[in-house]
């Protein structure tokens, strides 16, 4: 008796520690063959590659550009979200036939939240054969309900039907899946732990390929693209600057730190069925003083 009252007691502890713990992830999908982003014309043909290449996934699974979505989690509420474009198939026609060319990369188009009916399933089989990788934050309750609140109102104010854009999510001005995700890690003060400059695209493009919405209605050909081989030289073109976060580098990156870097008191290597990732221990992170929403006085 006398042994069995001291157990007991350790396992209610340690279910009770289980059952209050507030969690973010971060699940990252890579394109299937990875996007080339070193010219116009290889850009174009590695997106064509990725839509063909075969696949043991459905095609709203395919994911031909990578996908990113988020995980929160407290004893009794859970949300498995990514944003995402209502149709890849509308944008790819606007690419081919509408003249909008590398103007997609700029442009807003309609978006979607998916939660987790759409979201889980994928995870599932992705962790299978480990084409996920994941960062995972212990968090604690201030910053859940922080991150919990941001999200509800991320909903509410309409912000998932703006796909792409400025991906500015914080000012409700679009956000492909990539940038959304990392607006937790900023909302919740968890961005500082990994440096996420490996996760970014930095590429200058010239305003001759940049069609569309974006402009004054110019149309540029698709063809006109696959014959540059270059992009735009800051010194002569006209153009403008992209950055985003890109999925199949955050993949990478991620698993190139599980491979080579040691286990700290902060940041651990944990695995996900075959997915590699990084549990981060941000317990004892306040969350920040700023407000949740950037350029906006009536809600925060």
């Amino acid at each position: 008796m006398y042994l069995r009252l001291p157990l007991l007691y350790i396992l209610l502890l340690l279910s009770f520690s289980s059952a209050t713990a507030q969690e973010l992830t971060i699940y990252i999908m890579p394109a299937p063959k990875g996007v080339n982003w070193e010219s116009p014309r290889r850009l174009i043909l590695s997106y064509i590659g990725n839509l063909l290449v075969s696949s043991p996934y459905q095609s709203s699974e395919k994911h031909p550009i990578g996908h990113v979505v988020v995980e929160l989690k407290d004893s009794n509420r859970y949300a498995l979200v990514g944003t995402t474009a209502t149709s890849n198939r509308f944008m790819m026609h606007k690419v081919m036939h509408r003249g909008w060319a590398a103007g997609i990369l700029f442009a807003t188009v309609d978006g979607t939240l998916e939660e987790e009916d759409i979201n889980l399933p994928q995870l599932t089989k992705r962790k299978g054969n480990g084409e996920i990788a994941f960062v995972n934050y212990k968090i604690n309750k201030a910053v859940f309900e922080r991150l919990w609140k941001y999200l509800q109102e991320y909903k509410q104010r309409g912000y998932g039907k703006y796909y792409n854009g400025k991906n500015k999510p914080r000012e409700g001005e679009g956000a492909g899946c990539s940038s959304f995700a990392y607006s937790f890690l900023e909302v919740g003060g968890l961005n500082h732990f990994l440096d996420s400059k490996p996760w970014i695209i930095h590429i200058a493009i010239q305003e001759s390929l940049i069609g569309g919405p974006e402009t004054d209605g110019r149309r540029v050909s698709i063809f006109t693209m696959l014959v540059r081989g270059r992009w735009a030289n800051i010194k002569r073109n006209r153009y403008r600057n992209l950055d985003i976060y890109e999925p199949t580098f955050m993949f990478n990156n991620i698993n190139y730190k599980w491979l080579t870097s040691p286990d700290t008191g902060t940041i651990s290597r944990s695995m996900y069925g075959k997915a590699k990732g990084l549990t981060i221990d941000a317990r004892n992170i306040a969350p920040p003083d700023e407000p949740i929403w950037l350029n906006d006085i009536n809600v925060q």
